[in-house]
């Protein structure tokens, strides 16, 4: 598995101009050392032929992967799907120039559970007590896989997989079962899955949308001081995708409160251990290595294999 950064790490950073896209893509390779990055659309300053080719060149000169593009769209509202349709179009296109494989998008939202939000507690009770009509979940379903076909099939013709996001967070799409549905009845061999394992009701049921699997995240909350996460167990996560034979990129995507300038890289150090410790211990448990010593620089045996750390 490769580490990288997603730029929406850094949002609070590009949203109070501290920070540029040329900036973080010179700190995700010079300062954290990734393999790759993520751009997400509202971190592009200007998307004009010129600027592209900038952004890509960088990117060359830095030798850092352009893992993906991430389009924060919403299929979920009747009245925007078109546009959100076109929009995603838009970023395939975009993902093609600069030779990015995968383009990340979400279902959508329920419409009406927003505007009950909006309303208030009180009149959203009042609501479905005297039977306000309830959101239509089997037709915005059928809405949204219809819009996911039509983009993934605008993706192919440019050699571009649409990956699609679970979101936990009132999303159409939530669970793992959710995935694996919406793929089926999207239909289309260039939609695959972006997977977000912190953010799976109870974090299970990761088999199934792991076979269409092609980019991962490490949703990060609560950075502690050695940059693991308070509330998700990371190691234990990135181990079941290793076994799974997930070898794609893990691009870390934080939310938390505390500055991202400071918060990212500490994260990026701890998951980049815990990446290398699960490389060290798959390569000692390969066929022949069982019990080996490893020889020194002259050749010779330097003493008994110190177990990987267990998590």
């Amino acid at each position: 598995m490769k580490l990288g950064c997603s730029s929406w790490s850094y949002h609070a950073a590009f949203r109070d101009g501290r920070i540029d896209q040329r900036e973080w893509l010179r700190r995700c390779a010079e300062d954290m050392e990734l393999d790759g990055v993520e751009l997400a659309d509202l971190h592009f300053p200007a998307t004009d032929p010129s600027y592209l080719r900038e952004v890509k060149k960088l990117c060359i000169d830095l030798q850092l992967t352009v893992a993906g593009i991430a389009v924060t769209n919403d299929f979920g509202p009747a009245e925007r799907r078109a546009q959100e349709i076109d929009r995603v179009r838009q970023w395939c296109d975009i993902a093609a120039v600069l030779g990015a494989p995968v383009v990340r998008v979400f279902a959508g939202w329920m419409p009406v559970r927003a505007q009950e939000a909006d309303a208030g507690r009180i009149v959203g009770i009042l609501r479905r007590v005297i039977g306000q009509p309830q959101p239509d979940r089997r037709r915005a379903w059928s809405d949204v896989s219809w819009a996911l076909r039509q983009c993934a099939d605008y993706a192919a013709e440019r050699g571009v997989v649409l990956a699609l996001q679970n979101s936990v967070r009132d999303g159409i799409v939530r669970t793992a079962q959710d995935l694996d549905q919406c793929l089926r009845d999207a239909g289309s061999a260039w939609l695959r899955v972006c997977l977000d394992p912190a953010d799976l009701p109870h974090g299970g049921g990761l088999e199934m949308p792991l076979r269409r699997t092609v980019q991962a995240r490490a949703r990060l909350r609560n950075v502690r001081d050695d940059g693991s996460d308070g509330t998700v167990h990371w190691p234990e996560l990135l181990r079941m995708l290793r076994l799974a034979g997930y070898r794609g990129f893990v691009l870390i995507d934080y939310e938390g409160a505390e500055e991202p300038e400071t918060a990212v890289p500490r994260a990026a150090r701890y998951l980049r251990g815990v990446l290398q410790t699960l490389a060290r211990r798959e390569l000692l448990m390969a066929p022949g290595l069982e019990g080996t010593v490893p020889p020194s620089g002259n050749g010779r045996a330097t003493g008994t294999i110190e177990a990987a750390p267990r998590y």
